[in-house]
C-alpha cells in the first residue's frame, strides 16, 4: 500500500515539475479580461503566450504581450508593443498601448515599461474556437 501511494506521489511530483517548467519557460495560457484590446482581443478570450521570447529578448513593435502591471506587480496586463528600445523609449524598455485607446490604461499613463516585466508574447488565440487565430 505504501509503495503504491509513494509511487503515485512521486509520479505526480514529476508531472508537476514538467508542467511548471513548461509554463515558466516555454508557453502558458492566459485568460483575458477587460476591453482595452478590443477589437483584437475580447474579455474572456484565451491566448497562448510564448515565454521563451522573454528569455531571448525577442519582442518587436506590433507584438501583443502579457506583462506585469508597472503600477501593481500582482496584476498582469495585455497590451500591444508600440515602440522598443531605441524608438523613443529608454534602452531596455517598451512602450505599450491598448488597441482600444478610449478605454485603455497604458504607457500614456504609466510611461515606458521595463522589458523585465514582460511575461511573454501572445502567439495565438485559442478560445473562443470561432475566433481561433495565429495572428493577433
Amino acid at each position: 500500500m505504501f509503495k503504491k501511494v509513494g509511487g503515485f506521489v512521486f509520479t505526480s511530483f514529476q508531472y508537476f515539475c514538467v508542467a511548471h517548467c513548461i509554463t515558466e519557460h516555454v508557453a502558458d495560457v492566459f485568460l483575458c479580461s477587460g476591453d482595452s484590446m478590443e477589437p483584437s482581443i475580447h474579455s474572456g478570450d484565451l491566448v497562448i503566450i510564448q515565454r521563451s521570447s522573454k528569455m531571448f529578448n525577442h519582442v518587436d513593435k506590433g507584438d501583443v504581450v502579457v506583462t506585469k502591471s508597472p503600477e501593481d506587480y500582482n496584476k498582469f496586463i495585455l497590451k500591444r508593443v508600440k515602440a522598443v528600445d531605441g524608438q523613443m523609449v529608454p534602452r531596455g524598455s517598451v512602450w505599450l498601448e491598448g488597441d482600444n485607446q478610449a478605454n485603455s490604461k497604458d504607457s500614456w499613463e504609466f510611461g515606458p515599461v521595463p522589458k523585465g516585466l514582460i511575461h511573454g508574447r501572445v502567439v495565438c488565440r485559442i478560445w473562443p474556437l470561432s475566433h481561433f487565430s495565429m495572428k493577433i
